[in-house]
């Protein structure tokens, strides 16, 4: 088992990825000191007698309510109780992984006051033991409340919290900020198997019919442009290298359908979009959200407590808002081009001999209305929920909404692909495919007449698509 040591750097998504996929967690020394210095912080102010909200107050509408002194470890546990309030389906094991890898990253930068010994108990969920049961659905985004507290009901069982404790371990955004991170990194991936399915259609526009140009890649058209948009000609090009395409070309359209020809502007826009939130992300994930936060003044032997609002995540849901529209403009030139191959296919439909069902472009309609449905904004959808806590971001519900978006456009590609390799199978002379398209072509013809039912069939083209997707990024 790898172990990420967190030494004050600054923490990636590939390290949340990793964590979630069995990394366990330590923390440094100097981490476990400024862990320490902060906790001196927060136990200098309890002993001032001064009000700190959630130190010594209850919370939200309650803020100006002083806790009892021989009332604050019972406290601890009502945080903890009364925001245990999550429902529906729990989270995979993963996310929950993430989840908590994103909160200790959070203890680690000194912000929450917690003690080192909290600290390292969370850390030490990530070794491999069992992990708490957490629900999904319970947070609208100032901070994941109800998601947290599970968590720390779990820890509680080995480590009572201590004054202030438990509304630090609850106030972060660590279900938006670590799903959030392995949501980034399904949408690096979601890229290139997007790239890998337009190459393999344009080739067999290419064989099969009239189009096929490859002119709209030439990176000539992309200069001065955005990195995403050159990534996608560059992969376009790179995936379709020694084939008939590249080598002599077929075109005799004058111009291809815009679902072939804007690739790189549609797709890179996604690449864009993704680099902007991966960037939100990460900028959250290195950053306190912690309220009350925990200042330490610059010599390290002192510091305040401050009421602050980091805990609003508006930046990260807003890049998750630009990223599900990217996703629908995405679905959408798929679906078209599944349309044009559709066409293309109609000889064989009519004789019988095609193995693709014909409605299976149906089906992708229907994902597509979904994905586009999914596009929508949430972030407008605040509601009042106390006389204090009247805003809230619903970054949880991004992520989720997000979620479903990459599934359904997963299943969008598949069939795309299916069609094209239904196309270059069907030619009575075998198409010269490029380098980075034979690979998925032959595994999808293999696939095609394996199954009786379209269902099936794009359950496995799926797999082959991602799988393609995966080795392209590696090769490129």
């Amino acid at each position: 088992m790898s172990v990420l040591r967190l030494e004050g750097q600054p923490i990636t998504i590939d390290d949340v990825v990793a964590v979630a996929d069995g990394a366990s967690v330590e923390l440094a020394p100097d981490v476990v000191g400024t862990i320490a210095r902060a906790r001196r912080v927060v136990e200098s102010a309890q002993q001032s007698g001064s009000a700190v909200y959630g130190l010594n107050t209850h919370l939200g509408a309650g803020r100006d309510t002083r806790v009892a002194a021989d009332e604050i470890a019972a406290f601890q546990n009502r945080i903890i109780d009364n925001h245990r309030g999550s429902i529906g389906d729990p989270l995979a094991e993963r996310e929950v992984r993430a989840l908590v890898f994103a909160r200790v990253v959070g203890f680690s930068l000194g912000g929450s006051g917690v003690r080192p010994e909290l600290a390292d108990a969370y850390a030490r969920l990530l070794d491999g033991g069992p992990l708490p049961e957490v629900y999904a659905t319970g947070s609208v985004g100032a901070s994941d409340l109800a998601l947290l507290a599970e968590i720390a009901a779990h820890v509680r069982g080995s480590l009572p919290f201590a004054a202030g404790e438990a509304l630090a371990a609850i106030s972060a955004n660590s279900y938006s900020i670590g799903v959030g991170a392995l949501v980034i990194s399904d949408l690096r991936a979601l890229a290139h198997e997007a790239d890998a399915v337009a190459a393999l259609s344009l080739e067999a526009l290419g064989a099969a019919g009239s189009g096929g140009s490859l002119a709209p890649f030439d990176p000539r058209v992309h200069a001065r442009r955005s990195v995403g948009r050159q990534q996608t000609a560059w992969a376009i090009l790179s995936r379709v290298a020694g084939g008939l395409l590249d080598e002599a070309g077929c075109a005799t359209s004058v111009q291809d359908p815009l679902s072939f020809r804007t690739v790189p502007q549609v797709h890179g826009a996604l690449r864009d979009a993704s680099a902007l939130a991966a960037s939100v992300v990460e900028s959250e994930l290195n950053a306190p959200g912690d309220n009350p936060l925990v200042v330490l003044d610059e010599a390290g032997s002192g510091g305040a407590l401050v009421s602050n609002g980091n805990f609003e995540p508006l930046g990260l849901v807003l890049a998750l808002e630009s990223l599900r529209v990217a996703l629908a403009h995405a679905a959408g030139i798929s679906e078209r081009r599944i349309a044009v191959l559709s066409g293309l296919a109609t000889p064989l439909r009519r004789a019988g001999s095609n193995a693709v069902p014909g409605l299976t472009w149906y089906a992708a309609a229907d994902l597509l209305a979904e994905v586009r449905h999914l596009a929508n904004p949430v972030s407008t959808s605040g509601t009042t929920l106390s006389e204090v806590e009247d805003h809230a971001s619903f970054a949880p519900l991004a992520v989720r909404l997000m979620q479903r978006q990459i599934v359904l456009c997963r299943q969008i590609f598949a069939i795309e692909a299916l069609h094209a390799a239904e196309l270059v199978r069907s030619l009575e002379t075998p198409p010269r495919l490029g380098r980075g398209t034979r690979d998925l072509a032959a595994e999808l013809v293999e696939l095609i007449g394996e199954f009786d039912t379209g269902r099936n069939l794009v359950a496995h083209a799926v797999k082959a698509v991602s799988s393609a997707g995966q080795r392209d990024s590696i090769d490129q």
